[in-house]
């Protein structure tokens, strides 16, 4: 008899040690951001209010539920890595200097909160015991924010924002991640900067009058402009280009329209600045490299008016139009 009171005391004690809050509903749950990189101007104002980016992840969609569970269990939400860099409420500082993050959560019906925060249960009536729910919907949020003016990128690397793996949880009874009910999972987050540019404005290029002497010999004219980009790379490398709607068979030289009408009679060709042929359909292009953030990248370009057929072309002012394009690196 007494190795059967024995047992029956052991198996009382393990009976009492899950009654209270336990899984009935569900399984507990890591929901998923997966890699992905976000975009920033370099112009992008400071804000501690307007993120700059957001991501969401997929919602739970049933319940994680608990049953049996007493007035006054804790619950909550935690970080895991953030912890010690909070740099204003609930704002947190990233991987890279100058760019900050929230992380919410949602239980799908009632707006999203902030990280960390602790509750303890409470059932209405003042009953002592209760159920608890994760509600299908509850899901976690991402905000960055930039919260410096100028961000140090490198061009020889991924600019991870977070480390992989666990960032946040949501508890039952102690703030420990081994007690989550729900949590997020981060893939490979990175960040890639846009330039912020300052264009020259539209060019003119005036050939005044022009003489059949002339145009066999060329009409040269300087064609000069220039871009100033803000980069958080801290240097910047524009490709210009040039486009005309109306160009030549062999794609070297614009079309001109004299006063008649006629666009087989004139033709320009643009000329970089160390002189080589321009394409006049965007396929040929100049370089400037490592050019320092803020400052003037300036391109030396000529253009040059030639006679097209033998016909000379109708007297009075003559047109043509193109396009200058960009590519910052």
């Amino acid at each position: 008899m007494k190795w059967l009171y024995g047992l029956f005391l052991l198996i009382t004690l393990n009976s009492s040690g899950y009654a209270a809050c336990f899984l009935a509903r569900g399984t507990l749950t890591t929901l998923t951001i997966p890699s992905q990189t976000l975009i920033i101007d370099a112009d992008a104002p400071v804000s501690v209010d307007r993120p700059f980016a957001r991501i969401d992840s997929l919602p739970i969609t049933a319940r994680i539920g608990y049953d049996d569970c007493d007035r006054g269990t804790e619950y909550g939400r935690q970080l895991i890595y953030l912890t010690n860099r909070e740099i204003s409420n609930q704002l947190y500082a990233t991987d890279i200097p100058g760019i900050a993050v929230k992380v919410l959560w949602t239980n799908g019906r009632d707006g999203y909160g902030g990280y960390p925060k602790r509750q303890t249960m409470v059932f209405p009536n003042g009953i002592l015991k209760g159920t608890f729910d994760y509600e299908p919907g509850s899901a976690y949020r991402l905000e960055f924010y930039k919260v410096a003016d100028t961000l140090s990128l490198s061009t020889n690397a991924d600019a991870q924002l977070l480390p992989l793996g666990i960032i946040a949880y949501n508890y039952l009874f102690t703030p420990t991640p081994s007690s989550y009910s729900m949590r997020l999972n981060l893939g490979a987050l990175t960040l890639k900067s846009i330039p912020s540019c300052t264009l020259d404005s539209s060019k003119t290029i005036d050939f005044n009058r022009v003489n059949a002497n002339g145009l066999a010999q060329g009409v040269y004219r300087d064609l000069h402009f220039k871009i100033s980009c803000r980069s958080d790379y801290q240097r910047f490398s524009p490709r210009a280009s040039i486009s005309a709607q109306t160009l030549s068979s062999d794609h070297q030289s614009i079309k001109v329209t004299d006063s008649a009408g006629q666009d087989d009679r004139l033709r320009i060709s643009i000329y970089d600045s160390n002189k080589n042929l321009l394409l006049v359909d965007g396929t040929r292009s100049e370089s400037l490299n490592n050019i320092a953030s803020l400052g003037e990248a300036n391109f030396t370009w000529q253009a040059v008016l030639r006679p097209g057929l033998n016909s000379p072309p109708a007297a009075g002012p003559f047109t043509a139009y193109a396009e200058i394009q960009f590519t910052i690196e």
